[in-house]
Order: structure tokens, then sequence, then C-alpha cells
């Protein structure tokens, strides 16, 4: 009988194409072990998201899965859930480690990514340039990629300029929608002499931030990165809007965890606690963005199957 994997996305499909693209990901490694996948969402922006996110997981107990994926946005959030499916014997996976056992989890350098970030960006700026950074939610991937940000930013030639960590100057929506209200503080907040630099923290948020800088006139006027490798966003660079987009090969996470599930479900290995590093990825950049592919062309894109 073939075995049956359910994960619960965190965000509803079309909202964030990364996030997209690690379902696909997950879904073209357990296809070709002839695993089946299905994908239930519990949008993290909607209220009463944790409930929902927990019954989800309640429903793939019931349902006797063979497996369940989860993303720990949050690094206590569902742990009660997870317990109870791994004590009902099903194992259980998560992009992201989070503070308590699961059978095995993919990882992301993403200190490392907004180090690089940071780094590249400031190479095209001349000394003592001011930049702001528009940071994230509150959850692990994020705030690392905003400490790595940070980190490169302060011990380069030029000065950051806001704190990427306070509430006020993040998007904690995650999506394009969400970067209107922080990019707008942000500016209003910071001398336009000074800021010359800006990083949204992916590029959804950066995708948000492009018709409110045409708007107020900036357009053009700051040198911008973000990180994804979205379509849109190299779509971005290409036209020179911005000047580069961090690709993290998001299918290719989507792979990665697929990979440790089929080792168990496939494989008989009785993975405890076993993480995998998610791959590093590089900048586009108009340099290199001939030998750019899209995440689709990575991995089969058959549509994914909603619902247990």
């Amino acid at each position: 009988m073939q075995k049956q994997v359910l994960y619960v996305n965190p965000i509803q499909l079309d909202a964030n194409p990364a996030i997209d693209a690690l379902a696909y990901g997950l879904q073209h490694a357990l296809h070709a072990a002839d695993i089946r996948l299905s994908v239930v969402f519990g949008d993290f922006r909607e209220p009463g998201y944790r409930k929902r996110y927990a019954a989800a997981i309640e429903a793939g107990i019931h349902a006797r899965v063979d497996g369940i994926v989860i993303y720990a946005l949050y690094p206590t959030g569902f742990g009660e859930e997870v317990a109870k499916a791994r004590a009902a014997g099903i194992p259980v996976f998560s992009f992201v480690r989070p503070h308590y056992p699961v059978n095995a989890s993919v990882v992301y350098p993403n200190f490392n990514q907004g180090v690089f970030m940071a780094e590249y960006l400031t190479t095209l700026l001349p000394a003592d340039s001011g930049v702001g950074v528009i940071g994230g939610p509150d959850s692990v991937d994020d705030a690392e990629e905003v400490a790595g940000l940070i980190y490169a930013l302060k011990r380069s030639h030029c000065r950051l300029l806001n704190d990427p960590e306070e509430q006020q100057f993040c998007n904690v929506q995650d999506v394009a929608e969400g970067a209107r209200a922080p990019l707008l503080r942000l500016l209003d907040t910071l001398p336009r002499s000074q800021l010359r630099g800006l990083i949204p923290y992916n590029d959804e948020t950066m995708l948000g931030c492009l018709p409110v800088l045409e708007e107020t006139g900036r357009l053009g006027e700051l040198t911008i990165v973000s990180r994804n490798g979205s379509p849109q966003a190299v779509e971005a660079v290409r036209s020179g809007k911005t000047a580069g987009t961090w690709d993290l090969d998001a299918s290719g996470i989507g792979t990665t965890l697929g990979g440790l599930v089929v080792r168990q479900l496939a494989g008989g290995e009785a993975l405890e606690d076993h993480m995998a590093m998610s791959p590093v990825g590089r900048m586009i950049t108009p340099a290199n963005i001939a030998t750019w592919r899209p995440w689709s062309e990575r991995v089969d894109w058959t549509p994914l199957s909603v619902g247990l």
C-alpha cells in the first residue's frame, strides 16, 4: 500500500512563492519514492492560526498517515501535538529545527546568507553610506538572517541606520502588502541624505517596497538587495530596480527534507533528531542572471494534493 505523508503548510498557496517551492520540492522527492504527499494549510497570518495548525496535525494522527511534516515558524509551537504523533508511531519531520524532538529537520544557513547579502551590497556603496533593513516575523529563519545582516553591516565601511529587530521596521505578515508600513516608517525616520542602501529581508517584502518607493519618488535612489531568488525578484534585478536577490534554492530545501523522509519511510532508517543543511545558494546579480533557472524547472511542479 502506498505510504502517505501530510505536510501542514504555514501559509496559503500563492501567497509566498518560496514557501510554495518548498512544498513542490518536498513532493518531488516523495513522488520519486512512490510516497503520496497531502498538503493542508494553517495560515499564520489569520486569527486562530495556532488552533487550526494544531488541528491539522491531530487530523493527520487520526488519519494514521505514515509521516507528518511541519514548518517550525516558532520553535516551541505544536510540541504537544508532535509528541502525540510520535507516540502514535508517526514520524515527524520539520522545516527548521524546533525546540522539541522530531525525527529529522532541515536547518537553513540563514546567518551566512545574511552576511553574504550585506557584504555584496556594501561592495556597491561608497564608504559611510547608510543602509536600512526591513526585518520579518520573529521566526527562527528570518531572525537568523537579520542577525547576519546586522553582523556584516556593523563590520563594513557602511552604517546600519535602523534596528531591524524592532517590530516597527518589520514585515510581520511575510507578504508584499506587509512591507508598506515599515518602509514608510523607515523613510520618514532616516535622513534622506544618508540612506543609500536598502535590504528588505525577503523578496516578497522587496516587491512590496518597490511601489512605495515609486510613490514617494525614491525608486532608483536606493541600492537594494533581498533574499529568496523568486521569479519576480529576478525580474526586478533584470530591469535594474534592484541589485540582487539571494537565491536560496527553495525547491532544493524541499527536496532536502524530502530526502530525509524517504530515508525513514522507504529506506527503513530510524532517524532521531537528525539534521541536514539546506543549500546555501548564491546572489543573483546582473552579471550572472543568465545562468538562473526558475524553481519550477528544478523540480516537478505537479499540482499539490490538497487535503487529507
